[in-house]
């Protein structure tokens, strides 16, 4: 598996939830985890998407949310 093989507007459907309700939720890379991703890639992924200006984050990619 690699960074591309996981859609950026599934990674953006998990940020909106995070946003919307954050407490109780794990975060968009823990939730990505617990699809059964990687963390090393869900974090690639999530670091990726901030670059490409898709996300923010303040101090940690961990909880993003969108842009």
């Amino acid at each position: 598996m690699k960074r591309s093989d996981i859609p950026d507007e599934h990674v953006l459907d998990l940020a909106r939830q995070w946003r919307a309700e954050p407490l109780g939720n794990p975060g968009v890379v823990r939730a990505l985890i617990a699809e059964g991703i990687p963390e090393r890639l869900a974090l690639a992924k999530v670091e990726h998407m901030i670059s490409r200006h898709l996300l923010e984050c303040g101090v940690s990619p961990y909880y993003a949310w969108p842009a």
